[in-house]
């Protein structure tokens, strides 16, 4: 018998026999400390007074075996005491492991598999560096940032079917999840994709090692951390290309000083509550080659000057935005926790723009969208204040023929969803704020020939017993939603509905009972999350984004992987064959 190692899961996938190849998780705290005490005291106890400190110690290192068998090397060597093994616990965070001989070793043996990735991957890895130690990263937002620094351009093939970068983002991500460089935090609600993923905290230290080489010519980025009180800073700098990225979290009121001279900037990330808008608007006046910006903003007349914008985050803020999108061609993303009216009058169509979200739909509007201005359009958030606005776009959705994913707010009852036309390219719906769901509208939604993904949050409806799907509705609808849907007490299917659903997950719905579910649902076991309220939830006036928030509508790896496991026993105990799936997933779960 023949064993092989690898650190990379498509190695593993080509040498595989017919059973699926053993994946090594992190280690539990149990685990941790065995391997750390046999590593410090070999066949010897641990003195009982050295247990507490030395299981802590162990757990600081997050279930990396590699990292427990250096750290447990370099504490071998130090004073068997209470007092220096405190020391060494409070140094550990500020350390770098790395001028330990052993410490060296190992972050050789890592770079390995950085050495191992293409030259357009490095500098995608090398970036992971810049978020805080420990924190979750949400893809998509790394993959706009990945887009903004110039790491992954379009493929020019002069297709229209070709791939846009946030494609190749994707399969970038995939091959360092492959690689183990990168772990999985969550999956988008469909278990399919990666929706927010974390670095551990050696492969950081990697990273900055890296990047902050001067040998390194790969990457030309530098990353430095300024202190700034309350914050945390990350700098990340080009001397090649005089550019400049600058992530903030928290709040740094003269944060202009953290950007050298005569540096173009090409990313701000602001992720504090307290900047002042007056200076930023100054600020942003010189900031004209800035791709990517997230920021809190009460007006945006200004950021029409940024022309070089490719991304657009608009946070904490109830106000209606008034946007002249015209000047901003570059535009690929716009994301805002609140409702946006688009202005313009130009006629050239914005070929670059895969994100609207939220927008509010008008009259202006809905002569972009019946004049084809973004036909590459994949994500489109709309605010529905009443009918006018309604009538207007009952025909105009089936003209984004790249749409994927929609999200209605509607904040009036009467509607019949069966007067829309949705695009038949709809993988994804989320229904929020609406007071008026029934029987009537679900089976609508069933009709849409591709639909794959429902979400319902914050909606109420006018029926008790309401029937989500006809014979034959969602045909490949694998994942249901129902979050905070009140005025509803039983579920039914009719027979062939929602035949390849995988999924479904009812959170904080009042009145409704497991036991009132339709039997596909409640036979699905693992895949069936059912949380009933417990306080009576008194107002439904929510924002969009607490609606369906990303903690209720993601899955955990850990979630993820116990699902497979029952779903793999129960398709050998049944012994039957299915359809299979398409693999391919347009879903962010924005």
């Amino acid at each position: 018998m023949i064993l092989v190692t690898t650190r990379d899961d498509r190695v593993a996938n080509v040498l595989s026999s017919k059973n699926p190849h053993l994946t090594v998780s992190l280690m539990n705290e149990e685990e941790s400390w065995e391997l750390f005490r046999n590593q410090v005291f070999y066949s010897t106890m641990c003195p009982l007074e050295l247990e507490g400190i030395g299981r802590s110690i162990a757990e600081s290192c997050n279930g990396l075996p590699l990292l427990i068998k250096t750290t447990a090397g370099i504490v071998a060597k130090r004073e068997r005491s209470v007092e220096a093994w405190e020391e060494i616990k409070k140094l550990l965070p500020y350390w770098s492991i790395a001028e330990d001989d052993d410490g060296k070793k190992m972050m050789e043996m890592l770079k390995l598999s950085y050495d191992d990735l293409s030259e357009k991957m490095k500098p995608c890895f090398l970036y992971l560096a810049v978020f805080p130690q420990y924190d979750d990263i949400r893809v998509r937002d790394l993959i706009e940032l990945w887009i903004a620094e110039g790491f992954i351009e379009p493929i020019q093939t002069g297709r229209s079917n070709a791939l846009e970068p946030e494609d190749i983002g994707e399969e970038y991500l995939k091959e360092l999840v492959d690689r183990n460089l990168v772990q999985v935090v969550s999956r988008r609600s469909d278990g399919k994709g990666v929706k927010t993923c974390q670095i551990h905290n050696l492969i950081r230290d990697l990273c900055i090692s890296v990047s902050n080489n001067p040998d390194n010519n790969s990457n030309a980025r530098k990353l430095s951390f300024p202190r700034d009180d309350g914050a945390h800073v990350c700098s990340v700098t080009s001397n090649q290309s005089r550019t400049c990225s600058l992530f903030v979290y928290g709040y740094v009121e003269e944060w202009p000083h953290h950007i050298p001279k005569d540096c173009q900037v090409n990313v701000l990330d602001f992720k504090g509550l307290n900047t002042d808008e007056g200076k930023n608007a100054e600020y942003l006046k010189g900031l004209q080659s800035l791709k990517f910006l997230r920021m809190i903003f009460s007006e945006l007349k200004r950021l029409c000057m940024l022309q070089s914008l490719q991304t657009l985050h608009i946070v904490y803020n109830t106000s209606k935005y008034n946007m002249n999108i015209e000047r901003l061609k570059h535009l690929r993303h716009l994301h805002s926790d609140f409702e946006v009216k688009l202005l313009g009058a130009s006629e050239d169509k914005m070929q670059n723009v895969q994100t609207l979200c939220y927008v509010l739909l008008d009259s202006k509007l809905e002569s972009f969208l019946k004049n084809g201005y973004f036909p590459n359009l994949r994500t489109l958030g709309l605010q529905i204040n009443g009918h006018r606005q309604l009538k207007g776009m009952e025909f105009s959705l089936q003209l984004l023929t790249k749409l994927r994913k929609l999200k209605l707010y509607l904040a009036f009852k009467t509607l019949t969803l069966g007067k829309i036309v949705f695009p038949s390219t709809l993988t994804k719906i989320t229904l929020s704020g609406y007071d008026g769901l029934k029987s009537e509208d679900m089976n609508a939604l069933g009709q849409i020939p591709s639909l794959q993904i429902l979400k319902l949050g914050g909606v109420s409806c006018i029926e008790e017993i309401l029937n989500c799907g006809t014979q034959r509705s969602f045909l490949l609808l694998q994942v249901f939603i129902m979050v905070r849907v009140s005025s509803v007490t039983c579920l039914t299917l009719e027979d062939g509905a929602m035949r390849c659903l995988r999924r479904a997950i009812f959170r904080h719905c009042p009145g409704l009972e497991l036991k009132n579910l339709p039997k596909q649902m409640r036979s699905l076991g693992y895949n069936l999350e059912f949380e009933q309220l417990i306080p009576p939830l008194n107002n439904l006036e929510l924002s969009r984004e607490e609606e369906i928030s990303d903690e209720e509508e993601e899955i955990s790896e850990e979630e993820f992987l116990e699902a497979e496991e029952e779903s793999e026993q129960e398709y050998s105990e049944e012994e039957y064959l299915s359809e299979e799936e398409d693999d391919d997933d347009d879903d962010d779960d924005d």
